[in-house]
């Protein structure tokens, strides 16, 4: 009677204690039964509680088996079936989603790993047994986008939603990277003071300046700002990777910008500079850069003077390259100093003597020198005899024969000699003559021929208003229009040509313009003429004393 009494009471309260579960309830259970539509789970109920496979840990690292506790959760309770439905990933999510919705709620950040990807949206993260969301585009820069590389890959994220009710989780692994890249910053800037001086090494260089890392962060020096002297772009010596020290003029942390300055490490310069580099003093530097106005002379680092063209030596270089060359160490007279616009003006010419001050002692009238010929030019040559000496050989004084061109006669390099016309140091000008050292033609031609005389050669140039005959090599005639022939004609070229041999009888000679006028006409007139010359005998006139004007009747 009493056995029966207590086989009744246990089957009482075992019955309230299965009654006592409810939904949400989380028990530890025995797998029993691994099918393919689910899994029976002893959770110690009358009945086997039923766990379909979809409720099963996402994230599983092996196959359930049967034996194998794990905890469940609750999710339904059929009473009049008598059936319990349970779910381990319920029974985890509910497990961890506190810790996560505090983590939320603080702004904290979780790590997980990439387990799969999600098509056309993103990918699948396990926050320790927890499935959440990490759409593509909040990955971050510093992962790869193929899943073969990321499936495993371990990474922290912030948790942008989290649903507890509609289970819904999602992350980002590039809101963390935001996040510490803003903690960073903050912790940079909030270190920073103007005046500063900080090491940092050259990241990028631009043509507006150079970007330094100052620990993490890009900093601008503008290129106003490398050195005191005014550059157009950033020197060639700053190379990529170079250490360099910089000072802090100013930062702006809503920005993100750092101004940084090389220049303001040293004093300015320029503060004193006309004090240090009076004019007319003297000075050594080294030449820096040539333009084709002149050469920039480094006198300190950062003081550069420039040498105009004209400074650069006594002569006329038409390129600076003709004196200086970068690199070179040169001495220069200041010639003026301006502290407002940060310019040194020298001349290195004046650093030495002045060639033109002797030049007549060197170069008296009649001399005969040697030089160089330099340039040509339309009227003439230019021969250098010395260092910032040179002359000016004028084209009528190339040759006793009609010049047409300088190049005609000599050429640039070309080694002459030529006798000094005249020499003025204080206009500094020197006049050569190549003829002067030549036998004069003209002198010759008057030796030779008379007014009246019969001449015979070819016609050498043909004009409108008359033709030349070539009388010597050096002299020609002139044989007007109106005294080519008796028959009235427009232009010689209707009885003439070039090259043609004629005779004609001189009619006229300026002996100071060096011409001969000739006449074809009347030949037979000009050969009685020289009979009765030839009849005078010794008393006959000269060619000088027909020039003079004396006539036959004036000597008889």
């Amino acid at each position: 009677m009493v056995k029966m009494a207590e086989s009744k009471m246990e089957e009482f309260f075992t019955e309230k204690d299965v009654q006592m579960y409810s939904r949400g309830d989380v028990l530890r259970g025995r797998v029993l039964q691994v099918n393919e539509t689910g899994v029976l789970v002893d959770i110690g109920y009358k009945s086997e509680a039923q766990m379909r496979r979809t409720d099963l840990a996402p994230f599983r690292n092996q196959e359930i088996a049967p034996g194998e506790e794990i905890e469940v959760l609750v999710t339904y309770i059929d009473e009049d079936e008598g059936t319990v439905y349970v779910s381990e990933k319920q029974a985890i999510y509910e497990k961890r989603i506190g810790e996560l919705e505090r983590i939320y709620h603080d702004r904290g950040y979780v790590k997980g790993f990439i387990e799969d990807v999600v098509k056309d949206a993103g990918y699948h993260v396990n926050l320790n047994g927890i499935r959440a969301f990490l759409p593509g585009s909040h990955l971050g820069n510093d992962l790869p986008a193929d899943i073969g590389k990321l499936r495993g890959q371990e990474a922290t994220f912030a948790i942008l939603e989290l649903d507890r009710r509609e289970k819904n989780l999602v992350v980002s692994h590039k809101r963390y990277l935001q996040d510490q890249e803003r903690q960073r910053l903050d912790q940079i800037f909030s270190q920073l003071e103007v005046s500063q001086v900080v090491e940092g090494q050259v990241k990028s260089i631009v043509e507006f300046g150079l970007f330094v890392d100052i620990g993490g962060f890009e900093g601008l020096v503008h290129r106003s700002e490398i050195s005191w002297k005014d550059l157009p772009a950033p020197p060639s010596s700053y190379k990529v990777g170079d250490p360099v020290t910089v000072k802090v003029l100013d930062f702006d942390r809503k920005r993100q910008r750092i101004s940084l300055s090389i220049k303001r490490l040293r004093p300015d310069p320029w503060i004193d500079i006309c004090e240090r580099y009076p004019v007319g003093q003297v000075f050594s530097g080294e030449v820096v850069s040539i333009t084709n106005f002149g050469a920039f002379v480094r006198l300190e680092p950062d003081v550069e003077g420039l040498v105009h063209i004209s400074e650069l030596s006594w002569g006329y270089p038409e390129d600076p390259h003709e004196v200086v060359q970068v690199g070179q160490t040169v001495k220069a007279v200041v010639l003026d100093c301006n502290k407002g616009n940060r310019r040194i003006s020298l001349s290195m010419r004046r650093a030495e003597p002045d060639p033109w001050a002797l030049v007549e002692e060197h170069y008296p009238q009649g001399a005969v020198v040697m030089g160089a010929v330099t340039k040509l030019t339309d009227f003439g040559a230019f021969v250098q005899l010395e260092d910032g000496i040179e002359a000016l050989l004028h084209i009528s004084e190339m040759s006793w024969e009609h010049v047409a061109r300088p190049g005609d006669v000599v050429q640039p390099g070309d080694q002459i000699s030529a006798k000094v016309l005249k020499a003025d140091g204080a206009k500094r000008k020197i006049r050569l003559s190549l003829r002067a050292l030549q036998e004069d033609p003209w002198h010759k031609f008057l030796q030779n021929f008379q007014l009246g005389s019969i001449v015979e050669g070819p016609i050498s140039e043909i004009k409108d208003f008359g033709a030349f005959l070539k009388l010597t090599d050096e002299v020609e005639g002139l044989i007007h229009v109106s005294e080519v022939t008796d028959e009235r004609i427009a232009t010689p070229a209707e009885v003439l040509k070039v090259g043609q041999v004629v005779k004609a009888r001189i009619i006229g000679i300026n002996e100071e313009k060096r011409q001969v006028r000739l006449s074809m006409r009347n030949l037979e007139v000009q050969e009685q003429q020289e009979h009765a010359l030839e009849e005078a005998g010794p008393s006959g006139f000269t060619m000088r004393e027909l020039l003079k004007g004396k006539s036959f009747e004036e000597t008889g």
